[in-house]
């Protein structure tokens, strides 16, 4: 990792006032981006009033870049795939040129979710990837996706498994789902994820009460979450870390059965092991065997400490640290897959 000049802070822990509290909040956005200012002033312990008026200025200010409804793709028979890319070329024209170049490439291998700027040139893009029902393995999709794109472009490829976090066998016994109206939903939250649930029930053409009761289903069955996405950029003194972590698949088939995924584990020991940093649990659903999460530091010293802690955890295989300074959310072809399926439905 090359350490570049930072405006070194006082750890998190010591920041005071405004700061720290704006960042308390962007947690607790980052788990949850639909609660209520209520239950946010409730769980720090400040008025409603004071938490509406920190979130309008941090989203007008750019701080808070976006609310996202982030889907489990599996719902809709695709499959995540997170490909790093490196670009090198010191000219600017050049490096934009190869840019438009690997996402044309990406584009024609499938839909992207996200894409994030890493400093040092690196770009990682989220593909969700239409599941082929030829019988191809993983290891076939991995080598197919990089023979599609050109050599010395890609760094490396990661398919993300959620085999344990959407239980297929048992959605294929309730068929259909998700149903019209799920994905009506759906289609409601991705496109807004602040919507209230009567302009759900509008939209969706429901009673109120199914609208909620949809809702909460879609929620439990860990098929939507719900986000933030904030801009590296305005945040002022501050860095975004991106850290990448593999899951450690060494467990027993009995084990699993048995136990919470590792990747669930690693995510409550990072809340409950360093509540001083706020965690962003985006642009993604923990999967079985990666978790990429954003953190926030303005002491590099500290967030090393943190990250050297994070590979003693016994369920981490290893780990990677970046730095984000752009992350670009992608949502309105997701909109246009769930009319595509209504439309074939409607038929």
């Amino acid at each position: 990792m090359i350490i570049h000049k930072y405006i070194i802070e006082p750890n998190l822990l010591r920041l005071g006032g405004s700061k720290a509290a704006d960042l308390r909040i962007i947690g607790q956005l980052a788990r949850d981006s639909r609660l209520s200012y209520e239950r946010i002033g409730s769980a720090l312990n400040l008025t409603r009033n004071s938490i509406k008026t920190r979130i309008k200025r941090m989203v007008s200010k750019g701080a808070i870049q976006e609310y996202i409804t982030d889907i489990n793709f599996a719902v809709l028979g695709y499959r995540i795939y997170y490909i790093f890319t490196k670009h090198e070329e010191k000219s600017t024209k050049d490096s934009s040129n190869r840019k438009k170049i690997i996402i044309e490439h990406l584009n024609r291998l499938g839909n992207i979710i996200a894409e994030i700027e890493v400093l040092g040139g690196v770009s990682i893009f989220r593909i969700a990837i239409r599941e082929a029902n030829n019988g191809i393995t993983q290891k076939d999709d991995e080598d197919n996706t990089i023979s599609i794109l050109n050599g010395g472009i890609i760094e490396k490829v990661i398919i993300a498994s959620n085999t344990r976090s959407f239980h297929t066998s048992v959605y294929k016994k309730q068929q259909p789902y998700p149903t019209p109206t799920d994905l009506k939903v759906i289609r409601c939250l991705v496109l807004n994820p602040q919507i209230g649930v009567a302009d759900i029930s509008r939209l969706a053409s429901v009673s109120t009460k199914t609208a909620n009761r949809i809702l909460n289903k879609l929620t439990d069955d860990v098929i939507v979450r719900f986000s933030v996405i904030c801009d590296p950029a305005a945040m002022k003194g501050l860095v975004v870390f991106g850290l990448l972590i593999y899951v450690n698949d060494g467990e027993g088939e009995e084990q699993r059965k048995n136990k919470k995924p590792g990747s669930h584990k690693i995510l409550e020991r990072l809340y409950s092991e360093f509540p001083e940093y706020p965690f962003l649990r985006s642009p993604l659903i923990s999967y079985d065997n990666i978790i990429i999460v954003s953190v926030f530091g303005n002491d590099v010293f500290a967030i090393d400490s943190m990250f050297k802690k994070v590979l003693s955890f016994q369920e981490v295989k290893k780990a990677e640290l970046y730095v984000f300074t752009r992350i670009k959310y992608h949502k309105d072809w997701i909109a246009n897959e769930i009319d595509r399926r209504l439309e074939c439905k409607s038929l």
